[in-house]
C-alpha cells in the first residue's frame, strides 16, 4: 500500500472590499465517532432547522466588545457627503431620460428648414445677414451679402448688398423670400447691424474703413418690387480701418468698435458726426472682436484672446470727444470671443458670450461678483464658433455642417438637431427679433433659412 504523502496546496484568498466586523466559525461537516447528544423532549424544546447546504454558523458578537474608529468614520463621511449631495442635486441622466428630453424639446420647439437663399454665383468664404422690419405674415425683411477672403486690404469692388422681401403665396398661408433689390458696394462689408429702435434703418462697415447708414423704404400707396428701395442716409470714412462690430445705443446713436481697441460713438440726429471716442487701456493688448451696447455709455466688448470687459460711466463728463470710462473684466474664455448677445432671463439683463470652442457664458449685468454672475454652458462637440439665442435666453442655436442646425435648452441640457441639405460649414447665424426666423451661412453661395414654430 502506497504511503500517502503530505502536500500543502497554495492558499487562494479573495480580499474583502469592506472590513469584516463579524466573525464566523467553521462547523465540521464530517462523520465523527462522538456519542450522540442526549435526547430532548420535543414537546418542551425547539430545534432550529438547518439547511443541508449550510456550512457556517454565525456568531453574534456583543456590541460591548466592538470598537469603532471614529476618526476614520468622520474622514470618510467628509469625503462622501459632498459627492452624494452633488449627485442628488445634479443627477446623471439616464439614456432614456436624455432621449425623452430631446423628444420633448423637438415637440415644444419645432424648427423646420424653410428656404435656401442663393447669391447668384457669388461664391465667397463668408456671409453677413441681418433682419429688418416685419413685412407680412410675421416675416421680416432680409438683407444679405457675401465676404471674400482678406489678408489685409480689400480689392473686391464688385460686391453687392441684396434685399429679400417675403411675399405671400396665393392660396397658401406661407411666404417665399424673393430678391427685390441689389445695391452695389465699393468693397466687402466687415459688419452689419439693424437699428432696433427703427428697424427700417441699418448700418454697415466696409473693409476699407467706411461707415454707411441705409434705410429700407416701401411706398404706402402700392405694392410690388417697384415700390421697394434702399436709400443711403449717411457715409463717413475712418482712418481706424474696418469696424469689427456695430450696435445702436439709441435711434440716432451708433456705436462702432475697432480691432485696435478704439470705440467710437456717432451722432446721427442731424449729420453723422463723431460724438466721443474711447480707447481701452494699454493693459488690454489683444484685439477687439465683438461688442454689444447696454445703454448710454455702457457696453461690453470681447477680444481675440478670450477677454470680456464691461465699459461704463455713471457720471456726466464735460463736452469732449475723449471719453473716460470704468473697465470691469468679466470671466474670461479660453479662446477668441466670437459672439456677444444681449438677452433677458427671469427679468434680469444678461450678456451671452461664446468663444470658438463652443463655451458659452451668461453674464448677469446686475452682479459685480463674476463668480456669482454667470451660468456656464459647454455646447457639445464639434466646436460651434457662433451662436444665437431665443428671446428668453433658454435656447441656444448653432449652425452645423452642411446646412444643418443644432439647438440646446439651457435649463435641462436637452439637445435637438435639424438636418440640412447643403455643403460646407456655416460661420453665421442671426435670429429675428420675434424669434420665428433664423438664417445661417455661408454654404457655397447659399444661405439657409429656418422657421421656428412656437
Amino acid at each position: 500500500m502506497d504511503v500517502l504523502s503530505h502536500y500543502s496546496s497554495p492558499v487562494v484568498e479573495f480580499v474583502a472590499t469592506q472590513p469584516l466586523e463579524k466573525q464566523h466559525a467553521l462547523v465540521d461537516n464530517c462523520t465523527g465517532t462522538d456519542p450522540p447528544p442526549p435526547s430532548a423532549d420535543a414537546s418542551t424544546a425547539t430545534q432550529e432547522q438547518q439547511h443541508a447546504a449550510t456550512q457556517t454558523e454565525q456568531r453574534v458578537a456583543s456590541s460591548e466588545n466592538v470598537e469603532y474608529d471614529e476618526r476614520a468614520l468622520a474622514k470618510w463621511l467628509r469625503q462622501i457627503c459632498p459627492m452624494v449631495e452633488q449627485e442628488l442635486m445634479n443627477p446623471t441622466p439616464l439614456m432614456d431620460e436624455q432621449t425623452m428630453s430631446q423628444t420633448a424639446l423637438e415637440e415644444e420647439q419645432k424648427v423646420f428648414t424653410y428656404q435656401k437663399i442663393a447669391m447668384g454665383g457669388m461664391e465667397n468664404s463668408q456671409g453677413l445677414a441681418i433682419w429688418l422690419c416685419v413685412h407680412t405674415n410675421n416675416a421680416p425683411v432680409l438683407v444679405v451679402t457675401t465676404v471674400a477672403p482678406h489678408d489685409d486690404w480689400c480689392e473686391h469692388v464688385d460686391q453687392q448688398l441684396k434685399l429679400f422681401v417675403p411675399q405671400r403665396v396665393s392660396h397658401g398661408n406661407f411666404v417665399i423670400y424673393t430678391e427685390v433689390k441689389t445695391l452695389p458696394l465699393k468693397s466687402c462689408l466687415r459688419s452689419l447691424c439693424t437699428n432696433p429702435f427703427n428697424k427700417t434703418i441699418f448700418a454697415g462697415s466696409t473693409m476699407d474703413g467706411e461707415l454707411f447708414v441705409w434705410q429700407y423704404e416701401q411706398s404706402r400707396g402700392g405694392s410690388g418690387d417697384a415700390n421697394v428701395d434702399i436709400q443711403q442716409l449717411y457715409s463717413v470714412s475712418s482712418a481706424q480701418g474696418a469696424a469689427v462690430a456695430l450696435d445702436w445705443v439709441t435711434e440716432t446713436l451708433l456705436l462702432a468698435c475697432y480691432a485696435n481697441g478704439s470705440v467710437r460713438q456717432w451722432d446721427l440726429s442731424k449729420q453723422m458726426t463723431l460724438d466721443w471716442e474711447y480707447s481701452l487701456p494699454a493693459t488690454v493688448t489683444s484685439e477687439l472682436t465683438a461688442m454689444v451696447a447696454l445703454g448710454l455709455d455702457d457696453f461690453v466688448v470681447g477680444t481675440n484672446d478670450g477677454g470680456i470687459y464691461r465699459c461704463w460711466s455713471t457720471a456726466r463728463q464735460a463736452a469732449t470727444t475723449k471719453k473716460q470710462l470704468q473697465l470691469l473684466p468679466l470671466r474670461r474664455h479660453r479662446f477668441m470671443v466670437s459672439t456677444l448677445l444681449k438677452t433677458e432671463m427671469g427679468g434680469q439683463q444678461f450678456v451671452l458670450s461664446c468663444d470658438l470652442s463652443g463655451q458659452a457664458f451668461y453674464h448677469n449685468m446686475r452682479h459685480a461678483d463674476e463668480d456669482m454672475a454667470q451660468l456656464i454652458v459647454q455646447i457639445p462637440l464639434p466646436f460651434k464658433n457662433v451662436v444665437a439665442c431665443s428671446r428668453d435666453g433658454n435656447i441656444i442655436y448653432c449652425p452645423a455642417s452642411d446646412g444643418a442646425l443644432e439647438y440646446y435648452r439651457v435649463s435641462d441640457g436637452a439637445h435637438a438637431y435639424v438636418k440640412g441639405a447643403l455643403r460646407g460649414k456655416g460661420s453665421l447665424i442671426r435670429s429675428s427679433d420675434n424669434g420665428c426666423w433664423l438664417i445661417t451661412g455661408l454654404y457655397g453661395d447659399e444661405f439657409q433659412l429656418f422657421y421656428v414654430e412656437h
